[in-house]
């Protein structure tokens, strides 16, 4: 389950790392912007499995949306182990977390088990 959900948060953070906010313009013209492709070649070109890994990073995202920042940092603490994750390194830390590597390993550990709940209830692991 660890290296599951390890998985799951790199390739969360990878997802959330390409979403960006902002307007901007139409990727197409007035013409042919209702136009959509058929979709029964998707099995062949991936456009199905990439649909299926975004509806199961949407539910991530939303199990680590949920999680609490009070009493506790936890949500701060998957987000910042996510990210230390996909760089395969310890190297980023946040001032909001505790100061001390054992402290820090027991939040994270607490903020995993709190995402596994999440996750449980989300149903993207059994």
């Amino acid at each position: 389950m660890d290296t599951k959900l390890d998985g799951l948060l790199i390739s969360w953070f990878e997802y959330h790392r390409g979403y960006t906010l902002g307007s901007g313009y139409r990727s197409s013209d007035t013409t042919s912007q209702d136009y959509r492709t058929p979709g029964h070649y998707d099995w062949a070109n991936g456009a199905a499995d990439e649909h299926a890994e975004k509806v199961v990073m949407q539910a991530v995202d939303a199990a680590i949306q949920r999680l609490p920042n009070h009493p506790e940092r936890w949500k701060t603490a998957i987000e910042f182990h996510a990210r230390n994750l996909h760089s395969k390194l310890t190297v980023w830390y946040s001032p909001l977390l505790p100061p001390t590597r054992a402290e820090r390993d027991v939040l994270i550990l607490e903020a995993r088990n709190k995402l596994m709940l999440e996750l449980r209830k989300e149903g993207v692991i059994g």
